[in-house]
Formats: C-alpha cells, sequence, structure tokens
C-alpha cells in the first residue's frame, strides 16, 4: 500500500478521541507492524492474514492501488470488529497517530525452551466457567490426537518422498 492511500475508519468505544477519522494513510510496513503486534499481544482473538502489498493486476495500476485499498479495508474492518482486538491501545494508535506507526507496547513472546518447561510445572490455573473446565480434558483430547495424526502425516510423506 502506498503512503497516498488512505482509509476511513468509524467507531464509536469510548478510548477514541473523535467517532469519525478522515484521511488516515498507513504505509503497509505499518499495517504490518500493526498485525504483527496484535498477534502476539492477543493470543486469544483471531488476527486474520495481512493482504500482500500489491495485487495481480500489477504494481503501480490504478487497479491496484483500488484493490489494494479494498483488501486493506477489508482487513482493518474484520480487525475493528474484533471486540478483543479493537480495544487494544495500539489500534488506537495506528488510527488516531501520525503516519509512521510502530508499536509502542512491547508484550512478551510466549514461553518457549525452559521457561516453557518451568512454567509447564504448575497447575493450570482453574477455570471460572464449569462449560470451560468441563471443555478442558475435550480440547486436550483432541490436541493431541490433532498432533499424532501430524506425525504419522509426515512420516507417509517422506516415505512417498522417498519412493518418488
Amino acid at each position: 500500500m502506498h503512503e497516498t492511500d488512505s482509509i476511513l475508519p468509524k467507531t464509536n468505544i469510548p478510548a477514541f478521541r473523535t467517532s469519525q477519522f478522515r484521511d488516515v494513510r498507513r504505509a503497509h510496513a505499518e499495517f504490518k507492524n500493526l498485525a504483527d503486534h496484535l498477534i502476539g499481544a492477543n493470543p486469544e482473538a483471531f488476527v486474520p492474514a495481512l493482504p500482500p502489498p500489491s495485487t495481480a493486476a500489477g504494481v503501480g495500476t490504478d487497479e491496484d492501488d483500488t484493490r489494494t485499498k479494498a483488501y486493506m479495508q477489508r482487513w482493518l474492518n474484520v480487525v475493528c470488529a474484533s471486540d478483543v482486538l479493537i480495544r487494544d491501545e495500539e489500534v488506537v494508535r495506528f488510527i488516531e497517530g501520525d503516519p509512521g506507526y510502530s508499536p509502542v507496547i512491547h508484550r512478551s513472546q510466549p514461553a518457549t525452551g525452559v521457561r516453557r518447561k518451568y512454567i509447564k510445572q504448575f497447575a493450570p490455573p482453574p477455570d471460572d466457567t464449569p462449560e470451560l473446565q468441563d471443555a478442558r480434558p475435550t480440547v486436550k483430547r483432541f490436541y493431541l490426537g490433532t498432533m499424532d495424526a501430524e506425525q504419522k502425516l509426515e512420516r507417509l510423506v517422506k516415505l512417498k518422498r522417498g519412493k518418488s
């Protein structure tokens, strides 16, 4: 998306200074920064894949610019439709701020390695709702089943590649 491209966000969330913002201009790299932040900071929410910076219409053409704007607007609409993502402070900064956006709030990435093993030693926190508490074993069985299926599928693919 080019620096001159703009979107027209509207909101009724009280964290914003006004309900409508005109001529919000952002580069594709700024959208990428926001998407990366949202993915890391909101693991409980689905962040859609960011559209590419150009389309098959050809870089620099009017049709490419129109399509890219439409795709980015659709992406932002999905992000703003999420009750979790729209309340992230960085979304407010992204829309209200000046061009050249980069996230200010840096949240730590999910635990890996030794830190993850240390955390897993503790019991999981209790679920406040009985439905979630009852669903936990089912979800774990499903997760372990899909992991097993993935391993078996990878072995099958390796065998088939070896034969070909």
